[in-house]
């Protein structure tokens, strides 16, 4: 029981090592917290692992009387079966992916990985077990070997801490779980052998019988008190924006309390809304009628044609749509000067957001122009085209076409020309290693060559950078020494090599469309789905929060007749489908839109939005959270925990803060638009479905 306790105190460690927020909360009370939270927990887990160690020992005792040295051997490979057993899943899990699991490694995967683990556990637990027998025995050198064991066997385990808080550039919760435990297992053998050792002598026996002692009546003191757990969930509640190891634990331990209740994940969340209602007061939040009243032009916008904007005119339409790329690294000169370039020759919109931070949020947003889904939309940018009678080509990876089509069939087009993206046998794990930017506009060029002067609308999906930790090593090797990119700089290396090869391309595109005499009269949309978190707080892909990493986005319409631009309002990918439709159709239908015309805001004084702007997060394909913007505020809502942050968009790091006790009204008057904006209606619809 020490031992694990002694683990609990290194993870309180290690996570207020690397919690980003840790300067903005009451730190005395975080670590009181966090080490009641993980006494508990370390005590609890060093009595089940006394429990087990125990009756593997019962197991072994008949063989024991017979041959000692194969009882020893029989317990290590009884300590192997339960590891691989226990990472089983995480291991089949590893190995489902449909292009994994089609191949070979996929079949046999997690068998090798799963007997290479057992091995191991079973070779530690081995060594271990002797080293402390040579030291109980007094043999030469026998403190000394138990003292090198449990040396390395703390450097392993804090080895797979570093990985899993610092280096794993991922966010898959088996996996990190997965890592998590077995980190805890090493460090609990380094911790029991090293208590072992000291426990020889008399006083340390009794200081680790009575830590033991105490960590037993702390437990039973927590579990006993609702008063002090709600303390303890209280103080901590800040954990689940920075989620390393105490907010892993809270939400597990909020899990199994649920559990106990009868409840599931679902209903957990399903009730955190329940309570949420009834802390606003709001029974059941109907619909605010802002969202479904008619579209107009905002008071004082002009409609188009006037202040130099064009009528609807027989516009091609080319739409370079790069996956995962963020808004800085996009218009940053050094990382991308040809995305940079065309930003000076258009109009750009710096302060564009996403209505999501992943694919399958993003994406129906940019289409359709509504919070509401495609199937509520006036017009997808698709519908568009099939209503003047444009032919819809589309230009995508092959991973990146398997993933949507499955997900989000709408995405159709009249001509889709996959792009091999990893080997024939397939590829492990999620993305693709090989990238597709040059060969996707090589094939579009020769494509629209061929076209003569047909009128055609064309979406490149690019995927190299939402794949940037997957890429080839030798193509981002070649590519960093090609485009000349410097090992330093703001944003991970590799992704900095996938945006400056990817805009290469992009170069090469706009002067094909020069080339092919097609540039005055194409629009160019550039634009991203949602950014990156490239290591903020821990965390580097997308999905799960709402920070502005991941909702930032770069947004630049090249029209012709539309003078180059900087727009600074702030806008939204819902935005862009009432643009379109307006550029391409004399007075398109656009009751349904909640998105404005884009090109209202090149106006001196554009006025304010109709709507705010609106944003979801997911983790683990269920929603996790709900956002909206609204002037110089975004309020967002976890689900996990239900308590509403708020973040003032004009501070420098408008995430790091949250600033909802300094600004309550704020906080109460974005929280009432959200409880009846479309996104929060979905997702408690959501909730309910899942929970029945």
């Amino acid at each position: 029981m020490s031992a694990g306790v002694a683990v609990g105190l290194v993870a309180v460690a290690a996570d207020t090592a690397v919690r980003h927020d840790i300067a903005s909360v009451a730190l005395a009370g975080h670590l009181r917290a966090a080490v009641g939270l993980y006494v508990a927990v370390g005590a609890g887990l060093g009595l089940a692992a006394w429990a087990l160690v125990t009756l593997v020992r019962l197991l072994a005792t008949p063989l024991e009387r017979r041959a000692p040295r194969a009882a020893e051997v029989a317990r290590a490979a009884a300590y192997g079966s339960i590891a691989a057993a226990a990472l089983s899943g995480t291991a089949f899990w590893v190995f489902s992916g449909r292009l994994a699991h089609a191949g070979a490694l996929g079949t046999l995967g997690p068998y090798l990985a799963l007997t290479a683990l057992g091995l191991a556990a079973s070779t530690i637990a081995l060594v271990h077990s002797r080293a402390l027998r040579g030291a109980d025995a007094g043999r030469a050198g026998g403190s000394a070997a138990a003292a090198t064991t449990a040396a390395a066997l703390a450097i392993l385990g804090g080895a797979l801490v570093i990985v899993d808080l610092t280096v794993l550039v991922a966010i898959y919760r088996r996996v990190h779980t997965a890592l998590e435990l077995c980190g805890a297992a090493l460090l609990g053998c380094a911790c029991f052998a090293g208590l072992t050792l000291a426990a020889r002598r008399a006083r340390a026996r009794a200081a680790i019988r009575a830590a033991a002692v105490a960590a037993a009546v702390w437990v039973l003191f927590l579990a006993s008190s609702p008063r002090l757990r709600g303390w303890h969930q209280e103080v901590l509640a800040h954990t689940g924006r920075d989620p390393v190891y105490v907010g892993r634990m809270l939400r597990r331990i909020e899990l199994a309390q649920a559990l106990l209740r009868g409840e599931d994940v679902a209903e957990m969340r399903a009730s955190r809304v329940e309570a949420l209602r009834e802390r606003y007061d709001v029974d059941q939040p109907t619909r605010d009628p802002r969202w479904d009243a008619g579209w107009r032009d905002r008071p004082g916008a002009g409609p188009a044609g006037s202040g130099g904007r064009p009528l609807a005119a027989d516009f091609n339409v080319l739409v370079y749509y790069v996956d995962s790329l963020r808004s800085d690294v996009a218009y940053d000169e050094e990382v991308m000067p040809n995305a940079a370039a065309l930003s000076r020759q258009a109009v750009r919109f710096e302060r564009a957001y996403s209505t999501g931070s992943d694919t399958l949020r993003a994406l129906p947003g940019l289409l359709g122009g509504s919070y509401d889904g495609l199937a509520r939309s006036p017009g997808s940018l698709l519908d568009l085209a099939k209503r003047l009678e444009i032919p819809t080509t589309l230009f995508i990876p092959a991973s990146a076409a398997d993933f949507i089509s499955l997900l989000l069939p709408t995405f159709a087009f009249d001509e889709t020309y996959r792009l091999p993206d990893h080997a024939r046998g397939g590829v492990w794990g999620y993305g693709a290693d090989q990238p597709t930017a040059g060969s996707m506009v090589d094939q579009t060029l020769s494509w629209l060559a061929q076209r003569g002067s047909q009128r055609f609308f064309a979406w490149l999906f690019n995927f190299d950078v939402h794949n940037w930790h997957e890429l080839d090593g030798t193509y981002v090797e070649g590519a960093a020494e090609r485009y000349h990119v410097p090992a330093e700089g703001r944003w991970n290396w590799r992704y900095r090599v996938a945006a400056r090869s990817l805009d290469e391309h992009l170069g090469r595109l706009l002067r094909g469309l020069e080339e092919l005499d097609l540039a005055d009269r194409t629009l160019v949309l550039f634009v991203s789905d949602h950014g990156e978190a490239l290591g903020f707080r821990g965390f580097w892909p997308h999905s799960t929060f709402l920070w502005e990493s991941l909702l930032r986005v770069p947004l630049v319409l090249r029209v012709p007749g539309i003078p180059p631009m900087v727009v600074e309002e702030r806008v939204s990918l819902i935005d862009v489908a009432p643009t379109i439709a307006r550029l391409l159709i004399t007075n398109p239908p656009m009751n349904g839109y909640h998105g404005e015309d884009l090109l209202g805001f090149l106006d001196p004084e554009p006025p304010p939005r109709r709507l705010p702007l609106l944003a979801t997060a997911v983790s683990d394909q269920q929603v996790a959270r709900v956002g909206i913007l609204d002037g110089r505020y975004k309020l967002v809502l976890p689900f996990e925990w239900g308590a509403p942050e708020l973040y003032d968009l004009a501070a420098p790091a408008p995430d790091e803060v949250d600033v909802s006790a300094a600004h309550p009204r704020e906080a109460l008057r974005l929280m009432g638009a959200l409880l009846r904006s479309p996104v929060f209606l979905a997702a408690e619809a959501e909730l309910e479905r899942a929970r029945r």
